[in-house]
């Protein structure tokens, strides 16, 4: 049975949560962008698209932290660490 420290342990949860603060603010970032795109009243969107497409986003931001802003999480994580763990 492995163990893990207690110490890589808190990094472990401190890295994710990291990575999830990194997806959210992409979230919010693909919504403007999404919102800033002209809607035409020809065919009503329902609020199930509404939420499919925040999930969607959703999923994407947290896709984009994970593979493509590991530097950004990396120093977002090493700021936090340096505070946290002194």
């Amino acid at each position: 049975m492995l163990v893990q420290s207690v110490d890589s342990v808190r990094t472990d949860k401190l890295y994710n949560a990291c990575s999830e603060f990194a997806g959210s603010l992409f979230y919010e970032i693909f919504k403007k962008m999404y919102d800033s795109i002209p809607k035409s009243d020809l065919i009503p969107r329902t609020p199930a698209q509404e939420w499919f497409t925040n999930m969607l986003f959703y999923e994407y931001s947290k896709q984009v932290a994970k593979d493509n802003l590991k530097s950004l999480v990396r120093t977002i994580y090493e700021q936090l660490a340096q505070n946290a763990y002194q």
